[in-house]
């Protein structure tokens, strides 16, 4: 009964996650990491606390490239840095907090430019590390697109890794895992999959891909916007 109980309740704060990534209202994601963290006071729970880590990532990214002078920024990196350690511990979650170590790496860049050449080889390290050591984790395969949709964004080149490394994560996904509906995670994955192709000049394919976002989450109306006339 514990269990059950325990699954509904995590399996309803998926579903507000979603709603709010579609929503777009990512910024409100502190409440729920303040949320997370009272039910992990009252009771330890490791699903819970990578469940609190990958709200931190997200909640981090959007700070980064919205707030970017947030003081907030370093508080979420130093939990995202603590979730991650203790995690680290537990042999079912080591594998998969790889990818997020190559996240965490790249968000301390991003956020003191002056340290990037000492934390982006950090990055790509634990990323490559992931995918050789969890290459059916689909956590390995987004948070690697995630790498070098940025590096082909930022520093140029193609975006066809970014595409590989997205549409591998998604089929992980989708075998792997039952309600995408309230997968945040897999809907970010897609949302860069359309992105990666798009910057690609690959209007048709993200179009594609919007298309099935739509299917997924027809409430997340911002993708009505970013479809291109072909």
């Amino acid at each position: 009964m514990l269990v059950t109980i325990a699954y509904s309740q995590t399996n309803s704060l998926d579903c507000e996650l979603t709603k709010s990534y579609t929503q777009q209202t990512i910024g409100t994601w502190g409440s729920y990491i303040t949320k997370i963290s009272s039910e992990l006071e009252k009771k330890p729970n490791n699903d819970l606390l990578f469940k609190r880590m990958m709200v931190r990532h997200m909640y981090i990214a959007h700070l980064l490239f919205n707030e970017s002078e947030s003081k907030e920024i370093d508080t979420q990196l130093e939990g995202m840095n603590s979730d991650l350690t203790e995690l680290e511990k537990k042999s079912e979650y080591a594998s998969k907090c790889l990818a997020f170590r190559s996240a965490y790496n790249a968000y301390c860049a991003v956020n003191s430019p002056a340290t990037a050449l000492y934390y982006l080889p950090k990055s790509f390290s634990f990323a490559k590390d992931a995918i050789a050591k969890s290459p059916n984790s689909p956590y390995s395969w987004s948070e690697y697109g995630n790498l070098q949709y940025c590096y082909a964004l930022f520093l140029g080149g193609s975006f066809a890794d970014a595409i590989h490394s997205f549409t591998k994560a998604i089929e992980l996904i989708e075998k792997q895992q039952k309600n995408v509906a309230c997968n945040w995670y897999y809907i970010h994955t897609l949302l860069f999959l359309a992105k990666s192709y798009e910057d690609n000049k690959q209007y048709k394919e993200a179009n594609k891909i919007y298309d099935k976002i739509l299917t997924i989450a027809p409430q997340f109306s911002a993708i009505h916007r970013w479809k291109h006339k072909i």
